[in-house]
């Protein structure tokens, strides 16, 4: 299992939703994800941080899935990437360990 977090712009998060639930269809598997709203930082892009300055914010969504579905995440990041420029989104991927299955 893996366990990916992406931080993306608030702004692209219709977008994403959008590509993970047709993937998820298409994969034929229950589209699982946690989502953390208001999330601040800083990373390639401007700022977010929810202030009179920098009034945008991020959200984060973390997926824990099976490792044969992380290409699938992999082109919807790319895809993301690619169709919004100026947009930050970056992705994160490491082990998960079911603790019902230890």
């Amino acid at each position: 299992m893996k366990r990916i977090e992406i931080v993306m712009t608030q702004a692209i998060e219709v977008d994403f939703m959008g590509l993970y639930e047709k993937a998820c269809r298409i994969a034929e598997i229950k589209c699982k994800f946690t989502k953390i709203d208001g999330v601040m930082g800083q990373g390639n892009t401007n700022p977010k941080l929810g202030d009179s300055i920098w009034p945008q914010l991020n959200v984060m969504f973390i997926l824990v899935i099976e490792d044969k579905y992380v290409g699938i995440i992999k082109n919807i990041i790319e895809t993301l990437h690619k169709t919004f420029v100026g947009e930050g989104v970056a992705a994160f991927i490491s082990d998960a360990d079911d603790l019902m299955n230890i």
